[in-house]
């Protein structure tokens, strides 16, 4: 791996294709030789066919994540963990799979458990499930425990929390890009989305990875018009929960 090469790392679209349109355009911008998806591409928002096949246009490695997988297994009935709005977006997640051809399925299908480079480990949740949270809490025990298994690289990335992350631990780094497509905060008692798009961009250096984060914000209207337009179950509501990514 050269040095000076520039690898842009990104995750967690959720089927908003502005964002991805906008991450892409600042990827340019700054240069990034080569791409790294940490899946969750499609499901939730209002373009998740044309986020696959964005995606798939750059040929790069994607991982699998926990909403890839469930794309790809049978559709399930509405059942109350006792989260906010939470069979709304179960209906959401579920209009999502009905704008999927076989070539999405099939794309789906080509998404992997983990992506490897030169000393750096890729993953959604964690290299074991794609659906743990690997924060600045998680106990080291842990982290240590999944090494073992999984690899000792100088670098690991994850996604699935939406959220930036940069732990550095005892002669390793544990980074979270945040989310493309989906970020969001608390506002009071209510948590909103965000318009802006995250992602890291990871520079080879003569002693191996310098990450930089990135946050790119867009016209929050763009998303707001898509979600209404594309008909989307209770499109009205979730297009409120939309809010400016610089505000």
């Amino acid at each position: 791996m050269q040095e000076g090469c520039k690898l842009a790392i990104f995750g967690d679209i959720h089927g908003n294709l502005p964002a991805l349109t906008a991450a892409l355009t600042d990827m340019a911008r700054q240069a990034a030789e080569a791409f790294i998806c940490l899946g969750d591409v499609a499901m939730d928002g209002a373009w998740p066919a044309e986020c696959l096949q964005r995606i798939a246009a750059l040929g790069c490695p994607v991982v699998r994540g926990n909403a890839d997988r469930i794309l790809l297994e049978a559709p399930q009935p509405f059942a109350p963990r006792g989260f906010p709005d939470e069979e709304k977006l179960h209906d959401i997640g579920e209009w999502g799979r009905t704008q999927l051809g076989d070539t999405e399925v099939q794309l789906l299908q080509t998404y992997t458990a983990h992506a490897e480079w030169p000393d750096l480990l890729c993953f959604h949740g964690s290299p074991e499930r794609d659906n743990e949270e690997l924060t600045m809490h998680t106990p080291e025990a842990r982290l240590d425990e999944l090494r073992a298994e999984f690899g000792q690289q100088a670098v690991w990335i994850g996604g699935h929390t939406h959220q930036p992350l940069h732990r550095q631990l005892d002669g390793w780094t544990l980074l979270n890009p945040g989310s493309i497509g989906l970020p969001f905060e608390k506002r009071g008692n209510r948590y909103v989305n965000l318009a802006r798009a995250e992602y890291l961009m990871l520079e080879r250096t003569a002693t191996g990875w310098t990450p930089t984060f990135h946050s790119v914000a867009y016209d929050v209207a763009d998303v707001r018009r898509g979600i209404l337009s594309r008909r989307l179950p209770h499109a009205d509501w979730l297009a409120r929960e939309w809010v400016d990514g610089n505000a």
